[in-house]
């Protein structure tokens, strides 16, 4: 058997401040004992992030304050098995990290008590 071409699951935009989980999954093959994640600015395609991490679990783990916060960015990643084959790489994946968005309700009535079956609240974003 070799290893198959991993599949890296799409994320979601996040806030480069935090850790991420980079899930994936393989179709057969042999078992992964390692996989590489290289994460590439996507204007200039230069790369940012490459690492590989020794796991049986099919995630890498991205940590806080590796990437930069409004920049777009596309990932790949291969897999490595106990004999030290590693696979093709994924196909590209492309998410954005922004800061965290903050909410307040700026027009709270006294002592925070609605009195009315009704109120319009007003947020700050």
């Amino acid at each position: 058997m070799a290893l198959t071409t991993p599949i890296l699951y799409t994320v979601n935009a996040f806030d480069a401040t935090q850790k991420q989980v980079f899930n994936f999954s393989i179709l057969g093959g042999n078992q992964v004992t390692a996989n590489t994640l290289t994460i590439k600015n996507n204007a200039t395609l230069s790369t940012v992030y490459s690492a590989t991490q020794t796991t049986f679990k099919f995630e890498h783990i991205l940590p806080a304050n590796t990437l930069t916060n409004g920049t777009y960015y596309q990932a790949t990643l291969t897999t490595k098995d106990a004999q030290g084959n590693i696979s093709n790489a994924s196909a590209p994946i492309q998410f954005y990290c922004y800061s965290q968005p903050s909410f307040e309700i700026s027009n709270m009535p006294t002592g925070n008590i609605v009195t009315n079956s009704s109120y319009a609240f007003a947020v700050t974003y």
